[in-house]
């Protein structure tokens, strides 16, 4: 495991512009394009630490503490950041140990566990947390990582330990929901105060987090531990901020991606991390 074209010739002559000769100011004849809207996003985000210069710290999930899902918790270590896009990691040391895996070619990813999620450390929320949600988001973790995982073709998916797999095994350790109303006050305030709604949005965030082990499926030997927290992106306006667990999805999403490169990669090869500040409104 290895966790433009050519441009067309010719000088055109430039079609003559009506605007030009009758000195009138054009209308604008569509609505703004994609591009346009991210590029305003992006004026809105570097108007908005020019006006509040918070410390960029606030904008990033602080790691998580270890929870018991975890073996051998002293030896978790962020030495690996070079590599690993995760807050903490520890990879076997033991070379006979990848030397039994070597080959294999299919993976599973088991169902996530919820038993070791901690009660909500949020203070500004009030979005309640339900038990059938948190199953929710467990299935949702599992289904993002094995088709992430297929989609890349490395391994094939398999549902059950056997020969030649290998088996990713995740919790959940935090889950605290984003707060809705408070969203929806802090966009109504950026439209009186512009930039405030970005940042009052620290104050809003809901927060998650994840840890994870794989295993020789023969063997049940432990090759890799990670852990990993994320908090919701900051953006100037994110439709996910009107969601219970909208940016929950997206960062489960991220570490799908990650962990798949992780899998199939060189160990020289760098995996970056997610970004604290996001433009995509979805």
């Amino acid at each position: 495991m290895r966790i433009g074209g050519r441009r067309q010739g010719g000088n055109k002559r430039r079609a003559a512009n009506p605007t030009e000769r009758t000195g009138m100011r054009s209308i604008p004849h569509s609505l703004p394009t994609v591009a346009g809207l991210r590029g305003f996003a992006l004026t809105a985000l570097a108007l908005t630490a020019v006006a509040f210069p918070v410390k960029a710290d606030l904008f990033r999930a602080a790691p998580a503490p270890v929870s018991e899902f975890i073996e051998q918790p002293d030896q978790m270590t962020t030495e690996y950041h070079r590599r690993v896009p995760f807050h903490t990691y520890w990879r076997n040391p033991s070379s006979a140990a990848w030397n039994r895996v070597e080959g294999f070619d299919k993976m599973t990813v088991a169902p996530v566990k919820i038993s070791y999620l901690r009660d909500r450390s949020d203070t500004f929320a009030r979005n309640g947390r339900t038990e059938e949600e948190a199953i929710r988001l467990a299935a949702y973790t599992q289904t993002q990582f094995e088709n992430r995982l297929a989609r890349s073709g490395a391994y094939t998916v398999v549902r059950g330990n056997g020969p030649d797999t290998l088996v990713l095994e995740l919790a959940l350790i935090e889950m605290n929901p984003t707060n809705i109303a408070g969203n929806v006050v802090r966009t109504g305030a950026s439209v009186v105060v512009p930039g405030s709604g970005v940042a009052g949005g620290v104050f809003t965030k809901g927060r998650i987090a994840i840890e994870g082990k794989l295993r020789n499926g023969e063997t049940g030997e432990l090759l890799v531990q990670f852990t990993d927290s994320a908090r919701d992106k900051l953006t100037p306006f994110s439709f996910r901020d009107f969601t219970a667990y909208g940016h929950a999805r997206a960062a489960i999403n991220d570490w799908a991606k990650q962990f798949d490169a992780l899998s199939r990669t060189p160990r020289t090869q760098r995996i970056h991390g997610s970004l604290a500040l996001g433009v995509n409104p979805f």
